[in-house]
């Protein structure tokens, strides 16, 4: 019996979800940060301006979903935990320039209290406890790639991948969402995405998708299909034609079919007996990549 890890039929839409304009710390207005992506052809996006909700709108055919940064913690005294808050359809009875250290499932709850799905942002910037995950129920995903958190314009801590693969191996799955994080506009914009699988590119389709992890993260190679034979136990794989290297992850570091280069376009990979979960990543000669979630075996 197959199983799809993502799902068939319906659209995908490419959207970013993380993007600051100069209503809080971004380098350019709103309207021109929104005229950035839509000449890149994005289906949508989410302007999450720290700490001031965004509303929702439309540039041109892309949808522009309402959104916002709250954060918490100094990094000294307390973690630093940033939590994005996509598609909200009622205000926030919260106020976070009042309170300066709500925890972060109080960002969480509000987001959610809101009608809007959580998405935890850059635990590799900011350097979180692996644990801390604990504290932040209810999030539909965290950012594996955030890539403003990058070189040239942070250390290099934009890739948040083995954060997820330490979740995993304690049995938590955090579905994967890739973000610039966009301030600048010098070159981060336009890079990381999320392909969202919906029936069409509406607020209630999209946040619905993001709900329910019908989503991968890229930075331009695409994934096909993703399926799971658990009675053959084969994890089957299909991408674009630009993608020339394949690696899975999983609690076993050693299995032989770890990695797999040259492949035309679908491989094959046989599930070790000891593994619990396996985590797809596509690089193509560029090296950019794409990221599948992490999925139970």
């Amino acid at each position: 019996m197959q199983q799809y890890i993502l799902p068939e039929g319906n659209n995908w839409y490419k959207g970013n979800l993380h993007m600051h304009t100069t209503r809080s710390d971004g380098h350019l207005d709103y309207e021109a940060a929104l005229r950035e992506y839509e000449s890149h052809g994005y289906d949508f996006v989410a302007v999450t301006d720290h700490r001031k909700p965004s509303e929702a709108g439309e540039q041109g055919r892309m949808l522009v979903l309402p959104g916002v940064e709250w954060d918490t913690g100094d990094g000294a005294q307390n973690p630093v935990y940033h939590i994005l808050g996509i598609g909200m359809t009622r205000a926030s009875a919260a106020d976070y320039q009042q309170n300066h250290s709500p925890s972060p499932q109080e960002l969480v709850q509000t987001v959610l209290d809101a009608d809007g799905v959580a998405i935890l942002c850059h635990p590799s910037w900011s350097v979180m406890d692996p644990a801390g995950i604990t504290c932040v129920k209810g999030i539909s995903g965290a950012e594996i790639y955030n890539t403003v958190s990058g070189l040239p314009w942070n250390g290099e801590r934009a890739d948040s991948s083995v954060w997820f693969d330490i979740w995993a191996s304690g049995g938590t799955l955090v579905p994967a969402v890739a973000g610039d994080d966009s301030h600048t506009y010098t070159g981060e914009q336009c890079r990381s995405f999320v392909m969202v699988n919906a029936a069409a590119c509406t607020r209630d389709d999209i946040v619905g998708a993001l709900r329910s992890g019908a989503f991968y993260a890229s930075q331009g190679p695409r994934f096909k299909a993703l399926t799971l034979d658990i009675a053959c136990g084969i994890v089957h794989v299909e991408f674009s034609e630009d993608v020339k290297t394949v690696v899975f992850y999983s609690n076993v570091p050693w299995p032989a079919e770890r990695v797999m280069s040259g492949a035309a376009g679908h491989v094959d990979y046989h599930i070790s007996p000891s593994e619990r979960y396996l985590r797809v990543e596509l690089l193509d000669d560029s090296g950019c990549r794409a990221w599948s979630s992490p999925f139970a075996l």
